[in-house]
């Protein structure tokens, strides 16, 4: 038996597009789908190309997916750019990330609602 080491966050933000894709099909990776997707989203890659409407669909997937870290991003994201942001019910995942994760980001992009 072959075992195999989990990839880091750190691994995923290195690969090419392809590469991401094939780990989100292979092994339904919420990670990979968060990092192409912010990838995508915010362009600083030299190996992944802006693309801002497949960027915001990873994120969301991973999301849909109770995906913390997606969560989490989706929030900031949403607070950035959405014109009508629904303040409750992102200031209630803002809330669900802290109770589960202690992120300090989203403890104080709470704080700055409140």
């Amino acid at each position: 038996m072959v075992e195999t080491t989990p990839l880091r966050i750190g691994d995923l933000e290195n690969m090419t597009e392809a590469e991401l894709e094939a780990i989100i099909l292979e092994k339904n990776s919420d990670d990979a789908r968060l990092v192409l997707g912010r990838l995508l989203l915010e362009g600083t890659s030299d190996k992944i190309k802006k693309n801002e409407k497949k960027g915001v669909n990873w994120i969301k997937e991973a999301a849909k997916n109770e995906h913390l870290g997606a969560v989490e991003y989706k929030v900031y994201f949403e607070v950035r750019y959405d014109r009508q942001p629904n303040m409750k019910k992102l200031l209630a995942n803002l809330e669900t990330v802290i109770q589960k994760t202690k992120s300090a980001r989203a403890c104080n992009m709470l704080a700055e609602f409140n």
